[in-house]
């Protein structure tokens, strides 16, 4: 039947590899085991872990970043974003700035370059800004997401220039709905640390609000937090694909 009207889609769940290769039942630590890993999941979408030894900016070259994009789209991963979770206070301590606002700008162009090559549409390079970073950390980090095209979003804070990226796990502790962060037009991105029997997060107003939203926004499932990550993945996709956006 005709509706006259676009249906908007559920947005696949996006699996972040940050803390994969710290987790005692992944058994892979390489770049190209952890997206392997992602991939017999059976997520669909990856965010990658720009401070991985292997997916640091400064250390690939345009040959290796042909691989990422091969890889990825060998496995159909697409890809969501990039995370760049360098400590939040290295942006606010002069001693540590440069460096730190240096892997934030190669993650920029990674992200670039990988949309160029075909890996995805729309990445969301994703780190922790504090509230009161060094002056000018964040207009040369919003320079070069705007002369890339690429949106940077950070979960804390509020910046000119920055996205929001919103902490469902976070708003759920401090009793707070969701709906109102998500509809928000700098809000592009949600992320989540899957199920949990002591904080429920209501799922199907998440993928409404993020399925409304013309970037086609993601959540992120990060399980740098989790015990058991094959066990949180699993119960978080069981969870993501019973969502119904129409009863």
């Amino acid at each position: 039947m005709e509706t006259g009207f676009d249906i908007p889609s559920i947005p696949d769940l996006a699996c972040s590899i940050r803390g994969l290769a710290m987790a005692t039942d992944v058994e892979a630590t390489s770049a190209r085991g952890l997206l392997g890993w992602v991939t017999g999941m059976d997520f669909r979408a990856v965010v990658l872990d720009a401070v991985h030894p292997e997916l640091r900016a400064r250390s690939l070259d345009r040959s290796s970043r042909r691989d990422i994009a091969a890889l990825l789209k060998r496995t159909e991963l697409r890809l969501a974003g990039l995370d760049v979770f360098v400590p939040a206070a290295h942006f606010a301590d002069r001693a540590h700035s440069d460096r730190a606002v240096a892997a934030v700008l190669g993650a920029i162009e990674l992200a670039h370059d990988l949309v160029g090559l075909g890996a995805g549409d729309n990445p969301v390079v994703c780190l922790e800004l504090p509230d009161e970073p060094v002056e000018g950390v964040v207009g040369e980090i919003s320079a070069q997401a705007e002369r890339h095209g690429v949106l940077v979003a950070s979960p804390r804070g509020s910046h000119v220039g920055v996205h929001k990226s919103v902490d469902l796990d976070a708003l759920a502790e401090a009793g707070v709905d969701a709906a109102a962060p998500l509809s928000s037009s700098d809000c592009v991105q949600a992320r989540w640390g899957g199920p949990r029997v002591e904080r429920r997060v209501d799922l199907t107003p998440i993928a409404a609000g993020l399925a409304m939203k013309p970037n086609a926004a993601s959540c992120v499932l990060d399980l740098s937090r989790a015990r058991d990550v094959s066990a949180t993945a699993e119960r978080a996709l069981g969870a993501w694909g019973k969502i119904s956006l129409f009863g």
